[in-house]
């Protein structure tokens, strides 16, 4: 009988042809047990019909006999990662890339196997430098741009999905995934599109299905997140689907069944950073239900989560004495603010109003009030002013020790930097204000300050201890904030010394600002929108008590608060922290002198 050559099995196996792939490579190795090519052959014919666990042993066998091929640890690695055995496959990556380093497809077949494993900054490496390799391949740009996200590199992401508009269409699973991560990128109407083309291509996708409700329910559009849902089976929903769920459950006030669906998707996924979330999210179901316990349960797992990431991407803040916030030192004295020179700058209207407080103390709420004033626009929350001191550096100067000595010129050049980085997210018609809501600008008070030194300045205030117990509630995803988020005592002490700050600067820097404290606002809304409208110059306010009418309508809302700020305003989350007092009272030193200073009780 005439052996079948080597040619003629690779097309067999190209045509799809595995059963007969199979046979003629078992007749070659009958005849020459020592054909390595046959057994590769046979090797990928079972991996191709699904026996892995047979196939196995001849990629073992193929790896033993050619330690110098890239090929066959390749294989072998996809094999084991079929099987499960992940760890195993990983290894044999590495030693396909030791040996091949700059192949596109090891990296990327890597740096999957990473993201399915939870290591978002092995895989944002993977695939960075596989799409520069392979700048045309859709899978690294995507995993890649997820991946940066995840570690809070969302310029990095934003390059990478560069184009993506244009894309060709891509296969469910890889369109899905692009839609997560133009979504997450705020490429909203991009991701929509994409997600809607292929349902039309594929009637029948529950990934298409499930990714577009959980894109209506993050736009508050609640029917159409139910209705999308529903047309998938539940068995067919994933754990994106049944977050999805849990979501709408919550939303609809239903956290006793939001929190069984949250208890069992966490019991799905387990506790990566990835998932972390999903416990943030358990917790503020117990929270509706009044289960203290079991929120500081849920809290706890969550931050445990976030750390294992966040203490790579920051090690220097793993030590709980270290300062999450360092730029708090980086004050103006009364004798350098005496230094500075006088410079050319916009009045009032022609300058941004600046919401700025610890965050979750009511800022995204003030930023949406405004916002739906026709004089007012807010581009959501953007790290502008940080740009402007890197700018400031790059320029030569030191911050902000030398803001004195920024001429009009200097001043000037920067403002130019913030408007330009401002003109990417939003686009200004004339005679309408800029609203700049970043909470933690409250810590670049010095640069606000030179720049625009006639902007008003609204510092958002709430009970100290809600504040706290709030953010420690919270799933940010910035690395330093999540390390201080992750105990209360850390929580504590920063917002202690951002406090401490804005007193210390305000009484240097004397800004044109006011102070609104959540609880005064929501105790009396219509009193409070006119302090506002006094401070501003509105003449009437009345569109700034529809806020939520505004926020509905206008969608995207990127802050963590999205669909508390669609809702009317309720004293809800007013005085919270009197649940959790066994985890708060510890704080109360800490805490007092600014409950004292901006009139709260610790009673």
């Amino acid at each position: 009988m005439k052996l079948p050559t080597i040619r003629l099995l690779e097309h067999t196996l190209q045509a799809g042809n595995y059963k007969d792939a199979e046979a003629g490579a078992r007749a070659r190795l009958e005849a020459q047990p020592d054909d390595l090519s046959a057994l590769g052959i046979l090797a990928i014919a079972l991996s191709a019909q699904g026996r892995l666990a047979e196939s196995l042993s001849y990629y073992h066998q193929l790896t033993e006999a050619q330690p110098g091929e890239p090929a066959h640890w390749s294989n072998l690695a996809t094999a084991l990662r079929g099987h499960a055995q992940l760890e195993e496959a990983a290894t044999c990556y590495r030693r396909a890339l030791a040996l091949c380093p700059h192949d596109p497809t090891l990296l990327t077949n890597l740096g999957l196997l990473r993201w399915q494993q939870g290591d978002v900054i092995e895989t944002r490496s993977l695939m960075v430098e596989a799409s520069l390799r392979a700048p045309d391949a859709a899978e690294p740009r995507i995993y890649g741009a997820l991946a940066c996200h995840a570690c809070a590199e969302d310029d990095e992401a934003r390059r990478l999905l560069s184009g993506s508009e244009r894309w060709p269409p891509l296969e469910e699973s890889l369109e899905a995934d692009l839609a997560t991560a133009l979504i997450q990128i705020e490429r909203i109407e991009v991701a929509e599109r994409r997600l809607q083309q292929l349902l039309g291509r594929k009637p029948d996708s529950a990934r298409a299905r499930v990714q577009l409700a959980a894109l209506y329910e993050r736009l508050s559009r609640i029917a159409e997140a139910e209705n999308m849902l529903a047309a998938v089976a539940p068995e067919a929903w994933g754990d994106e689907g049944l977050a999805v769920h849990a979501a709408l459950l919550l939303r609809a006030g239903q956290a006793h069944e939001a929190r069984l669906a949250y208890e069992a998707l966490v019991e799905r996924v387990g506790a990566t950073a990835a998932n972390a979330p999903f416990y943030f999210a358990l917790a503020k179901a117990c929270d509706r239900l009044g289960d203290a316990v079991s929120t500081m349960r849920a809290l706890e797992a969550g931050h445990r989560a976030q750390r294992h990431t966040a203490a790579r991407l920051v090690p220097d803040l793993v030590d709980p004495a270290s300062d999450p916030l360092p730029i708090t030192q980086q004050r103006v004295t009364h004798t350098d603010r005496a230094s500075w020179q006088a410079i050319a700058a916009p009045d009032v209207q022609a300058s941004p109003i600046f919401v700025v407080g610890f965050p979750r103390s009511g800022t995204t709420l003030l930023e949406q009030m405004l916002d739906a004033h026709p004089a007012l626009c807010s581009m959501d929350e953007q790290g502008f002013f940080q740009d402007v001191i890197e700018g400031m550096q790059r320029m030569g100067w030191t911050y902000p020790h030398d803001l004195g000595r920024l001429d009009s010129e200097a001043c000037a050049t920067l403002r130019a930097i913030y408007w330009a980085k401002v003109a990417t997210v939003v686009a200004l018609k004339d005679g309408v204000r800029l609203v700049d809501k970043n909470p933690l600008n409250i810590l670049r008070l010095p640069m606000l300050q030179r720049i625009f030194p006639n902007a008003s300045v609204i510092l958002a205030l709430r009970h100290p201890m809600d504040v706290v117990l709030s953010c420690y509630m919270q799933s940010f995803r910035a690395p330093a904030f999540q390390m201080l988020c992750s105990s209360l005592d850390r929580l504590a002490r920063g917002y202690a010394n951002a406090l401490r700050f804005w007193l210390d600067q305000s009484e240097v820097l004397q800004p044109h600002a006011m102070q609104l404290r959540y609880e005064d606002l929501v105790e009396d809304p219509a009193r409070n929108a006119r302090a506002l409208g006094d401070f501003l110059g509105l003449a009437d306010v009345s569109a700034l008590l529809q806020f939520d009418t505004h926020a509905r309508a206008k969608g995207f809302i990127s802050t963590p608060s999205y669909a508390q700020v669609v809702e009317p305003l309720n004293k809800r989350a007013v005085e919270r922290w009197q649940r959790y007092r066994p985890w708060l009272e510890p704080l109360r030193s800490e805490l007092a002198p600014f409950c004292q200073r901006f009139g709260y009780s610790l009673d």
